[in-house]
């Protein structure tokens, strides 16, 4: 499954030393690769070496100036390669950005639909724990969707 992934994401991921859960074909626009690579970042060197052969170029420079009218770089970039390549899917956090991206007809995939699909091969156990890092390392995480999380891992209490 081809993924064009934002920054969120990946930071998260990289923060709990998770990066090796992606198990789709992910590529990575330009600025998304800036932002994970930001010097004296705990995590950039696991992002750099992660990142470095994952980079496309995105073509339709218009459209995502037009997009970063609303949402980030970072955002704009992975929308507007995800529609250039025909991905599968968009790995992306941000709520503004979700929403375009759906109504532009990708679809989404975030940090915590990568966790369950983990999850679900096997590759991480409780997810609890997970989840409970990745708070550790301020990536917000509601109560709501915490509590939703685990029921569908069939870790709710």
């Amino acid at each position: 499954m081809k993924v064009v992934s934002d920054s969120s994401p990946l930071i998260a991921l990289a923060k709990i030393g998770s990066l090796d859960i992606l198990r789709y074909d992910v590529v990575i626009p330009k600025a998304v690769f800036f932002e994970i690579t930001i010097p004296r970042k705990e995590y950039m060197k696991d992002l750099y070496q992660w990142g470095e052969n994952k980079i496309v170029e995105v073509k339709n420079r218009t459209a995502v100036e037009y997009l970063e009218l609303v949402i980030g770089g970072g955002e704009a970039e992975t929308i507007v390669l995800a529609e250039e390549i025909n991905a599968d899917a968009v790995l992306i956090d941000d709520l503004k950005a979700r929403k375009i991206a759906m109504l532009r007809g990708l679809n989404i995939i975030g940090t915590i639909g990568v966790l369950l699909d983990a999850k679900e091969r096997g590759d991480v156990g409780e997810l609890k724990l997970v989840l409970d890092m990745l708070i550790k390392q301020k990536i917000r995480i509601s109560k709501e969707l915490y509590d939703h999380v685990l029921e569908l891992a069939g870790e709710k209490e």
